[in-house]
């Protein structure tokens, strides 16, 4: 179990005064600190990161993809797993799906990774997994073995922890299940 203190809008002595005890130089800098402040306590802190054309979900190629949008999709799995962190980014610029992994490859529980079709031809977003310590599972909405060839081939796959494919949407939350147990 984690702590996460966002600053927002209630004030707690008893929350203050866990948080100040608990680090003797924050308690003697007491005075500095905010005095409201939210406290979330979460099991893990996950984040789904998507790549090109996944922002489309909903309008592109239902017969494949589905109906329901990736947003409508993650706000009823925030709400699913409450006391999990899940936290959400999509690109269809390759050096900034690298530049994602890279930030949070080091302080996160697991990274859920849709690189669409980057998997099949990124070297680089495949070194990036490779260079993390976070745990990384790769997941696709469709059998990409259903479908060209080209798509049978993914230059992530073997540094992740995992590969969840064909289970539509809910190949997201069996990879954030994973995670779980």
């Amino acid at each position: 179990m984690k702590l996460h203190i966002n600053e927002k809008t209630t004030s707690s002595k008893f929350l203050q005064d866990i948080l100040f005890k608990s680090s003797d130089s924050l308690y003697k800098s007491r005075s500095n600190v905010p005095a409201f402040f939210i406290l979330y306590i979460y099991d893990m802190k996950i984040i789904i990161i998507n790549g090109p054309n996944l922002n489309l979900l909903g309008k592109r190629e239902n017969d494949i993809y589905g109906n329901e949008t990736f947003n409508d999709f993650f706000e009823k799995l925030q709400k699913k797993y409450a006391n999990q962190e899940i936290s959400y980014f999509q690109s269809n610029i390759e050096g900034e799906l690298i530049d994602k992994i890279q930030e949070v490859g080091y302080g996160y529980d697991g990274i859920i990774l849709n690189a669409a079709a980057y998997t099949h031809t990124s070297v680089g977003i495949a070194d990036a997994v490779r260079a993390i310590s976070t745990p990384v599972v790769e997941v696709h909405i469709s059998n990409t073995f259903s479908r060209e060839d080209f798509r049978h081939k993914s230059y992530i796959s073997p540094y992740t922890k995992g590969v969840i494919i064909g289970f539509g949407l809910q190949s997201y939350e069996l990879a954030l299940q994973s995670f779980l147990k």
